[in-house]
Formats: C-alpha cells, structure tokens, sequence
C-alpha cells in the first residue's frame, strides 16, 4: 500500500454536535444539534501549506431543532436544509428567507443532482432535488436557475438509499432490491437483489478484462489484487453502543452536482448495515451492499466492461465518497480486533485500527487505509468538484489532503505496480491532456522493463516496447553484457550454477503472498529460487524473436528506399538521481525483495506533530524523457545484427549460418571476435564474404586448414576447416573480379595436392607392399579434405560457372603452366572442348604445354603424350606454325614437325622427314591422303622422293633401320652369295617397290606425264606398273569420249538457239491508239512504254501488250511468280485490233 492522502484534523474538539455539512466553493456549512449554523471559510494556501479554516458566520437559530441534511444548489444560489422532517429553501448567499415545503413533511432521504440534459434539442443546466417520505417521492427542478416544477411519485415499498444517475433516471433501493424510477414519466423498473450473494453471483458474470485489465493483473505486482470477500477480506462485528446513522441520508450527502454543490446529511451511526447508493466519476453510481458493490451507468445498465469484478470493501463501509481516481469509504468498526488471519504470511498490519478505507477506482486495488484517532468518523463528503474530501465526526472535522499525482505516480512506480499508475494518469484531473499522455507511455515504458526484468514475461515486455516504438536498444540494454556489450545497464549477470550458488536477483512470488489490497512481505525461505542462467536462456530466446521481427521490418524500410526510422528514444534527465534510483534498484534485486517502508502505511494513526507541510518526495523512476528522434536505417540495422548474431551464439548457434550468409549489417570487429572467441570459423568465413573481406577470409581458411588434428583423443573433425577442400569450395563463391585472389590462394591447395602425388608417386615406386599399408591407413575422409590438383582444376578453372567463364584464360594458363604443365593442358583442353575458344594464344599455349610435357616424360609416358600432341596439331587451326616449328627440339619429334610442315604449305620437307627421319612409308602415304585436298600433287612429291637420295639436312634415320633388317626381311638382308646388302640398293629397292603401289593404288592422283617423267629408266616394269599404265590409257579414253559428248550436245544446243531466235525476230504486235491494257484497262499510247508477253497456249501465239508499269506491279504483288505470262493467258485481245484503219506501229521483238 501507499499514501495516496494526507489527513488533517482542521477542527477539533467543537463544543457542539455536528450533524450535517456541506461545502461548495471556499465555504463548509456545519449544522449543529442545537439547529444553529457554522460557515467557515477555507483558505487553500500556496505550496506544501496545509488548509486553514476560519469561522465567519454563525445562525444560532437557524432551525427550530438538529439540522439534519444541508445541501447546495449553486447554480441555483438554494441552501437546502433538512429539520424537523422538513425540507427548507434557503438563499445560499444571505442563508436567510427560509421557503419550507410542506409537502415533504416525513422526509428522511434527499438526493440532489445538476447536470446539462437537452430539453427539446436545446442544452439546459437541470437541478433537480428528490425527497423520499411516507412512502412518496417529491422531485423538485430548476431549469437555468429557475425553479420549474415539482414532481411527485409513490413508493410500494420503503425506500432505504436513493440517488440521481442522469437527470431522468433516479436509483433507489429498498430492502430487498435495486430499483430504477424514470423521470418525469414514472416508470419502475428492477435491477437485481440487494443482498451480497446476489452481488457476488451478478459480478460473476462480468466479462473478463476491464479497462486496466482484472484485478489479478501481473502489471500491479505482488500485494495489490482486489480484495475477495472469501480470502483477503476480514469480517468484524458491528460496535455496540454507537449511535443511530441514517444510510440514506449518508448516501445522498455523499451524492451532489458536478458543478460543486456537495452535501452531506449527518444522524449519527446505525447498529446494522445499511445498503447506500454513491455517486461516482465519469456518471457512474456504486450500489453497495454491505461489503459488496457494483458500478451502473447513467442509463442504469451495469458497467461490464469497465469494471470486470465488484469492488469489495474489506468492511462494510457507511458512508462512501470519491475523487477523480479513489473511492473512500469509512467505517464505525474500527475500533474491534480483528479475527486471527488463517495465514502467516498476512501482514500485521491486519490487526491494526483503521476507519477509512481508500480504493482505486479503476483497479478496486486497496490503496490506502487510515485511522482516524481523535474519534470515530460519521460521514465523508467532498466537494469542489471531488478536489476537496472532508470526514465529519461528531466533534471533529477531518480534511483527506490529496497527495499530488505525480508523487503518488512515483510511489506506486516504487512498489512496481504499473497498471496502478496507469490508471492514475488515466483517472486524474489534475494533469494536463498532454502531460498525461507523456507519463502514461512513461509509465508504460517502465511496465515494460519491469515485465523483463522481474516478472519474467518477456514477450509481453518486448510487445509492449514495440507498440511504444522503443528504439531496439533500449531491448538490447536489458540482456547481460554479454549480448548488450555497451549498451549493458549496471546489473549483475550472475550464473549460479557454476558456483553452485542461489541468484539473489530473482524472486519468486506465493499465491499467500499476493493479498488482495494488502502488501506483505516476501517469504523466500521456502522458495527454491530459479538459476538467473536458466531465465535469462528464456529471455534471449525472446529477444532473438523480437530482433528477427525488427530485422524484417528494416529489411522492408530498406526495401521502400527509406534512410531513417522515428524511434522512441529515452533521455535522462538527471544523471545523479537516476545513477542512485538504479543502485538502489540494485540493492533490492540482490536481497530478492521489492523495497518497501520500513512502517507500513496501513492502520496509520494521525498525529498533530507531523507538522504543518506536505511530505515531499523527489521524483527517480520518472526523471528521464522520452524524444522521437530519427536514426539512420542502416546504423540501427548494425546494431540490431550485431545483436542478433550474440543472441544465436547464445542460444542457437545453428541459425548463425542463415544470418552470415545472406546481406546482413554485423559490425566486423565485434562479430569477428565473438566468432573467433567460440570458434565459429565457418560463420566467421561467411562473414568476411558477405562484406567482401575474400583476403580475410581466405587467409583464415588457409590458416586452419593448415592447423594440425587436435591430440586429445579427439578426431579431426572437430576442425572442420582442416585440408585444401574448404578453400577450394570458398574458390568457387568469389566474383569473376577476384581472379588475382582466386589465382593467389589457389596456389597452395594445387602445391600441396602436386606434393602429396610426389610423395605417393615416390612411395610407390620404392615399395608397393609399403603403398598398400600406408595408403590402407588413411580414411576417405582424409583423401576428401585433401583433392588433388586435377579436381581443383576442375572445380575452380574448368567449370562451367560464370565467374569460371570470364577468368581471364591466357593468365590462368600462364598460371598452371608455372606449377604443372598437366594442369595447364587439362585447363585448355577444357577450354576448347568446351567453351569452342579459338584464341591463337591459347592454342600456342597448349603446344607449348605439350611439348615441355613431353620433354619430361620422354622416358615414362611419351607415346601417349605425342598421340594427343598430333591429334591437337592435326584438329587445331588456330595455334601459329612457325611459333611451334621454333619451339621443337631438334633430332626428335619428326611427325610432329612434318605436321606443322604440312600447315606451312611445306609438303616436300614434311614427307621426306616421314620418309628417311621418321621412317615410315605408311605414315608418308597416310600424309598424302590427308592434304590431297589443299596439295593435288602432294603423291607426285612422294614419288619423287621415293626414287631419289635423302636431302643432306634431313636425318637419315632410315639408313640405320636399313642395316639392322627392320625394313627388310631374312631373306633381303644378305645377297646370293652371302655378302652384306649395300644400304642404298636395299633402300632404292624398297622405295621402288612402295612406288610402284602408290602407282597402281592411287593411279588417278599422278599423272603420267608426271609419273613418267620422275621413274628412273632402270625401274623394273612390274604388275604394279601395268595396271599404273592400264588405268592412265582407260582415263585418257574415257575423258576422249566424254569430251565428244559434249561437243555434240553444245553443236545441237546452239542450233536449237538460233532457230528459237530467228523464230522470236521474225514476229511483231501492232499498237494502234485504240489498243488497251488487259491490266489496268487503259490505253496504250505511243508515249508509253510496253511490254510484249508472248502466249504460251495451244493455237496461234497470240502476244499480249501491257503497261510495263503494270508487269512490274504485277512481279511485285507475285514475287515467287517468275514467268507473268499465265496471268496474262486469259486476257482476250481486242477483237478490233486487226480491222483498225488507224495507222499503227510495228515492233521488232528480241526474246530473251
């Protein structure tokens, strides 16, 4: 509980008896016992000053016997005045000219009201003043200040409370039940039972949820729940001896206008519980039954939404009266013990006095109970609008000092219960509209941290913050340091488990300890406090959804090309207090309870030497501002990223991964050791990617994947990085303009790939026993963390993805052909074959590729080099001949050389090094069928180098096949007498025999003019000769033939031309004036230029004469048409061409 009043006894000790009292602007009228009255004058000082009252009036003889109710109609300038069971007019300004009604003689209950009703559409200021007596009501009202009418209306039962609820609806109650009366057409109507079990059964029915929520809400934490009749609340017994009270009478002084005029009647105190009727704020009245009441509105309907559970009394109060956010309500119990409470853990603050009972009308939450000690209170009014609340006793006059707002704000800001400073603000009519805006998300902003940090509710805290547009940081600020970094607040981050050690700063909250109005202290003796470690997990999880969420929604600001976002941002105000708010805030986290007086307020007795000023209380938890300020989108997305990025490593650190390898805006330094610190290298890698830090993240790779295996009986998969793999995969994701970077890193996978093949190669050649052993201990695992040189190859130069294609290729094979000349030729195999480039540079490149490859494995693997060396010289037209004539070794590689001959047009050289350097005949034959084509000579070469001595600058290798008999058979090698064959017999011998096949074989490709010419005379005629001879005569006859053929054919085509000619030169058309086109029917005049078609019909040739201008839109519109005259066949010709007289003309025709 807390101090929401400061109570002061104004008057004390009157040598008279009070019975009734009003107040309305600075005046308090006191009506006596005697029938005298007393008119004080109240001075409301400036400042922290308290009341003062000072008596300026006295009409000693004011009523003839005790005043029993006073009431005021200011609008109206009517005293009205209850004596003798008479209700009296007076004039409020001179309390003189008494007008006593004498139809409300018997009356004991008045209700008074003034509001502003529409009587036909116009606004009129109402008053209206209801007697009950003897069974009838008597309304009177003014209209405007002036009296209208009176109304009177009869009751079937006895009317024990009654008030106004709207200007035409009067509330009453009898005994049993709760009535309505209709003004001015009279109409009953029930509402429900006026009992406590009807009331109980009626509010539990209410709706869940009110306008601040159920009373039970977590958002006014512990010790502030409405009190329930069955647990919290304590019935006492009522006080024997204490005088009579008139409910009713208390009920409408508690009632009055909205324009000030508040009255109240006094007739002492009952033995027994009276139902009352009080008027409430915002048109609302209270019907209250013992401890019980329910909330109807001006309509008489109950308030459902508002107020989802009754207000319950802790006892049942007299009298009840209101401010803007309180009800209050006395009782005369006071001074009873109390019944042992049946559980421990309620406050001893149970069993203490109190007669005054203050409650929030909003929550129904007990705020404040007081004891009045100089006597038992009667009654309680207010007046000024609900400012001013005064509590009359029979000797003694009390005046509850509100507290101001803002200090009561701060109190209940102190006790953590936010929804009960919510509805402060709400409630209050002392703050400006726009000052209470700002404190209610003040208030909210505070609920929110609390709802975090204490209660644990972190989804709601992060909900909260975001419909007040909190800045993410001020989420980020409540996680440990850890995950906040600078943004961390000053509060310990203690992991219990790890020192075996309760946390202090979490405390947890008994269904005992959560008394409904009433605040007791924590009983953690029985509690097992949960670890903070634990809650804090659950805490990040919450904040990683909340920052996901805002990631997304700066993702589409980003998107909508926004540069900043209005933020919610919270600004100190005073350094100094809030540092010593926080460290006390600090102080009670570590004892595990909430800050509290050390006395309690409830049961508070009233002293005089308190002083004659108001407490003051210096304002902490709302000494801080709240700004919109605009922050750059992509600055709060870093740190929003950043965040993020610790919250996984906390808590999910397999979503770093999905965070790292899309655009993210981490902050690189901070990421980067918090990665390092838990050995995240493979998110760190896609970090340094997604800023386009490659270097970084390819010196990382290399220098893990160079690590050694861990040698503590782990495997070496706890480095996942280890081997050449994982840099070649980060290879293949870098942009086609980081190829000097690709090229660069790319070196120590391939060189420790070759060296690995050394070293494999080298073991297998010394032992093979010894390879199968080794290589039987490595795992697959190891071959795939190391991928040799001809896979990496693969994977990053020869691959068909789009940075692979725009490598520039002429420096990636100068690249490979420094570290392997395999690599090289494997890179421009790829290179051609697949991609089709035909760059001489590149093709110079492969011959060169080959031919040092060749020169190093000229001993190992050189016939199957050399085949796919001449297979690329043959199929490759791209690659420059003399360049790789230059670069070819001298004395070896003769087929190689005679094939880049062949593309330098150079055939001779290139059959006589396939003839006496290579040599092989059969490869010379296979050249010639090659080029026949680009050389129709090219056999008649041959055969000229067959029947002729090799050139001197040729190597005679053929000689040394000669002697040692590979060219020749046992039987050639030695001659008839035995004696060795001499080389160059054997050799013409040989090349004699191969000529004289090519003769007969490929006989149409050398002439015998040629033939003839280069065959030695001495050359034996042999069959091959014969059939040489045969085919030359059968082609010189065939061709003799052929050739009369034709000059037959050309004679008779030649005389079919000239009789066609002379055909066509002998005819002529005649063109007279009259003569029309067939085409466009118009007139052919001797100006105009014509075309003659000749008909190609059966019958006499008949030509046809049209436009030329026609025939050339008529090949236009058919242009596939080539021969315009079967467009032309069905035109007719002038009948009457022939028999014209007129003088015509004739035309020599030339067909063509």
């Amino acid at each position: 509980m807390r101090n929401a009043f400061t109570v002061r006894a104004v008057l004390k000790q009157l040598p008279v008896r009070i019975e009734a009292a009003a107040a309305y602007g600075d005046r308090l009228l006191l009506g006596t016992a005697s029938g005298a009255l007393l008119v004080y004058q109240v001075t409301e000082p400036a400042g922290d000053k308290l009341p003062t009252l000072s008596l300026v009036d006295t009409k000693k003889a004011f009523a003839r016997k005790a005043i029993e109710y006073l009431g005021v109609i200011k609008e109206a300038g009517v005293l009205v005045c209850l004596a003798d069971n008479v209700v009296t007019l007076y004039d409020l300004h001179s309390l003189s000219n008494a007008t006593p009604l004498n139809n409300t003689k018997g009356a004991h209950i008045i209700a008074m009201h003034t509001a502003v009703d529409h009587i036909d559409n116009i606004p009129t200021l109402v008053s209206k003043v209801a007697v009950y007596g003897k069974r009838r009501i008597v309304v009177l009202e003014w209209r405007n200040a002036e009296f209208h009418k009176t109304f009177e209306y009869s009751s079937a039962e006895k009317i024990v409370a009654m008030q106004f609820a709207s200007p035409g609806l009067l509330a009453l109650s009898t005994t049993r039940e709760f009535l309505t009366l209709q003004l001015p057409l009279g109409q009953w109507d029930d509402l429900f039972p006026a009992d406590t079990s009807s009331l109980r059964t009626l509010a539990g029915s209410f709706g869940a949820g009110g306008m601040y929520g159920r009373p039970d809400d977590g958002g006014r934490g512990p010790g502030n729940k409405a009190a329930s009749p069955d647990e919290s609340r304590l019935q006492q017994p009522t006080a024997a001896g204490n005088s009579t009270a008139n409910a009713t009478t208390s009920a409408a002084g508690a009632g009055g206008s909205m324009w000030g005029s508040w009255t109240l009647g006094l007739a002492g105190s009952s033995t027994e519980t009276k139902t009352t009727i009080s008027r409430m704020p915002g048109e609302r009245l209270l019907l209250c039954h013992k401890d019980i009441g329910v909330f109807i509105n001006s309509a008489g309907k109950l308030c459902r939404q508002e107020f989802a559970e009754p207000m319950s009394f802790m006892r049942a109060p007299s009298g009840i009266t209101y401010t803007s956010s309180y009800a209050i309500a006395i009782s005369s119990d006071a001074g009873l013990p109390s019944p042992q409470p049946s559980s421990a853990s309620v406050s001893p603050s149970l069993h203490s006095k109190f007669n005054v009972e203050v409650r929030n009308i909003a929550t129904q939450a007990l705020v404040q109970s007081l004891f009045l000690a100089e006597e038992q209170p009667l009654y309680v009014f207010n007046g000024s609008g609900g400012k001013q609340v005064w509590a009359i006793g029979l000797n003694t006059v009390w005046r509850l000092i509100s507290i101001p707002i803002q200090q009561q704000v701060e109190d209940v800001l102190v006790a953590a219960q936010y929804d009960e400073a919510l509805s402060l603000v709400a409630q209050s009519d002392n703050i400006l509209e726009s000052e209470k805006e700002e404190l209610t998300v003040k208030i909210r902003w505070l609920r929110a941290r609390w709802l975090f940090r204490e209660q644990a509710k972190y989804d709601d805290a992060l909900t909260e913050f975001t419909d007040l547009g909190a800045t993410p940081t001020e989420v980020i600020a409540l996680c440990p340091e850890r995950v906040a970094g600078n943004l961390a607040e000053d509060i310990s981050d203690i992991e219990s488990d790890d020192e075996g050690e309760e946390d202090g700063g979490f405390v947890e909250e008994t269904a005992d300890d959560a008394g409904d109005g009433i605040e007791t202290p924590l009983e953690t003796s029985n509690i097992k406090p949960k670890p903070k470690q634990v809650l804090w997990k659950d805490a990040l999880y919450a904040v990683m959804r909340y920052l996901t969420e805002h990631r997304r929604w700066l993702q589409r600001a980003m998107a909508e090309s926004k540069r900043e976002i209005e933020y919610v941002v919270r600004v100190l105000e005073d350094d100094d207090d809030d540092d010593d708010d926080q460290d006390a805030d600090n102080e009670s986290r570590s004892t595990g309870s909430r800050k509290t007086s050390s006395k309690p307020t409830s049961g508070r007795t009233h002293s005089d030497d308190e002083g004659d000023s108001l407490p003051h209380v210096r304002l902490k938890r709302l000494a801080f501002s709240l700004e919109n300020m605009k922050i750059p989108v992509a600055a709060m997305a870093r740190v929003v990223d950043t965040t993020l990025l610790k919250v996984y490593l906390e808590c999910s650190p397999g979503l770093l991964g999905p965070l790292l390898r899309v655009k993210n805006y981490c902050d690189v330094e901070q990421s980067e050791g918090l990665l390092i610190e838990h050995k995240r290298y493979m998110e760190l890698v896609d970090l340094y990617h997604g800023k386009g830090l490659y270097r970084n993240a390819l010196q990382l790779l290399q220098a893990q994947g160079m690590a050694e295996p861990q040698q503590d009986g782990s495997s070496t998969s706890n480095n996942s990085l280890r081997g050449t793999f994982s840099t070649v995969r980060y290879l293949l994701r870098l942009p086609a303009d980081q190829y000097e970077l690709v090229l660069e890193y790319a070196r120590w996978p391939l060189q420790t790939g070759l060296e690995r093949e050394q070293l494999r190669h080298a073991a297998t050649v010394e032992d093979n026993s010894t390879k199968s052993t080794t290589n039987g201990g490595e795992s697959d695992d190891e071959d795939e963390d190391w991928p040799s040189p001809s896979y990496i190859v693969e994977m990053v130069f020869a691959d068909d993805r789009p940075a692979a294609v725009e490598f520039p290729r002429p420096r990636v094979a100068s690249y490979l052909r420094q570290l392997s000349l395999k690599l090289a030729i494997q890179y421009l195999a790829y290179v051609f074959d697949m991609w089709q480039d035909k760059t001489p540079v590149l093709h110079d490149d492969m011959v060169v590729a080959y031919l040092g490859l060749v020169e190093e494995e000229r001993q190992t693997n050189e016939r199957d080099l050399r085949r796919q060396l001449q297979q690329f010289l043959r199929s490759s037209q791209q690659y420059s001949p003399e360049r790789a004539l230059a670069r070819l070794p001298d004395g070896w590689l003769f087929e190689e050389r005679a094939l880049i001959l062949s593309r330098l047009g150079r055939h001779e050289q290139a059959l006589c090094l396939l003839v006496f350097s290579v040599p092989d005949l059969a490869l010379a034959e296979q050249y010639c069928v090659d080029n026949i084509d680009s050389c129709a000579n090219v056999f008649v070469l041959l055969l000229g180098i067959l029947v002729s001595q090799p050139p001197s600058d040729i190597a005679d290798n053929e000689a040394e096949h000669v002697r040692d008999g590979t060219l020749l058979d046992q039987d050639e090698i030695k001659s008839a007498d035995g004696s060795q064959v001499d080389v160059e017999v054997a050799r013409s011998k040989i090349h004699r025999r191969f000529a004289g096949r090519l003769l007969s074989k490929y006989h149409q490709n050398i002439p015998a003019s040629d033939a003839l010419r280069l065959l030695p005379s001495d050359m034996e005629f042999t069959h091959d000769m014969f059939v040489y001879l045969r085919g030359q005569l059968c082609a010189l006859d065939q061709d003799m033939r052929v050739s009369n053929v034709v000059r037959n054919l050309r004679i008779g085509e030649d005389f079919q031309a000239k009789r066609q000619l002379q055909r066509l030169q002998s005819g002529y058309v005649v063109v007279s004036d009259t003569r029309t086109c067939p085409q466009c029917l118009k007139r052919i005049g001797s100006g105009t230029a014509f075309a003659v078609i000749p008909s190609r019909g059966k019958g006499p040739q008949t030509p046809v004469v049209v436009h030329y201008s026609c025939l050339q839109r008529q090949r236009s519109a058919n242009p596939t048409d080539k021969s315009p005259v079967d467009s032309v066949d069905s035109v007719h010709e002038d009948p009457h061409a022939e028999n014209d007289v007129t003088p015509t003309t004739r035309f020599a025709l030339r067909w063509t």
